[in-house]
């Protein structure tokens, strides 16, 4: 998986953006989201970031 290259924080980001495109969330909410989904603590508060 590692051979992949994929920028996690990006992807993070990108999930982020897509969650908040059809229901809100709080920040906290959505790095627990993010978390759900199998991003890391530290990629889940940098999508959320990217976004708020």
């Amino acid at each position: 998986m590692d051979s992949l290259d994929a920028d996690w924080n990006e992807q993070a980001a990108r999930s982020a953006e897509q969650y908040l495109d059809f229901t809100s969330f709080s920040k906290s909410g959505l790095i627990d989201q993010l978390v759900y989904e199998g991003y890391t603590y530290a990629q889940a508060e940098y999508g959320a970031n990217s976004v708020y």
